[in-house]
């Protein structure tokens, strides 16, 4: 990632607008910086929001933060599908798109383990060729 190099007319804007804009307001006026950075930038230079303003932008934080909460629905195919198929199931199951991390995260959270086959084998069938050479098939079946 390329660096970007704040210039002296940009650390006076921010002086001048940062006690009174909210992180997303100062995100439409430095487009080109992360909010990350804006506040690097702003605690170097000593700068401190107005109380209310800074009240404003942490519940706006909290709203951004909210939509990467799991819906009901993505609970529901978690808990349905993880069991059996996996993280990797539950991923092709859901509309948006999570990561493995993620997906392995949450059911952790909820407690939802994988059910584990058993890896015993048991015999299915017998089958018994009378031709010129006898012979004798096994068929087992995994469980």
């Amino acid at each position: 990632m390329n660096r970007i190099r704040w210039s002296q007319e940009e650390s006076d804007l921010l002086k001048k607008v940062y006690k009174y804009k909210t992180a997303n307001q100062l995100a439409e006026i430095f487009p080109q910086y992360t909010n990350t950075q804006i506040l690097r930038r702003a605690k170097k230079l000593g700068l401190k929001k107005d109380p209310l303003v800074a009240k404003e932008s942490r519940e706006q934080n909290k709203i951004i933060q909210r939509q990467d909460l799991w819906t009901d629905e993505e609970l529901k195919i978690l808990s349905s599908v993880y069991p059996y198929e996996g993280a990797y199931g539950v991923q092709g199951k859901l509309e948006k798109e999570r990561s493995i991390q993620s997906i392995i995260s949450q059911a952790n959270k909820y407690k939802i383990c994988r059910i584990k086959k058993d890896l015993f084998w048991k015999q299915n069938s017998i089958e018994i060729n009378d031709g010129d050479i006898f012979s004798v098939k096994f068929i087992y079946k995994g469980q």
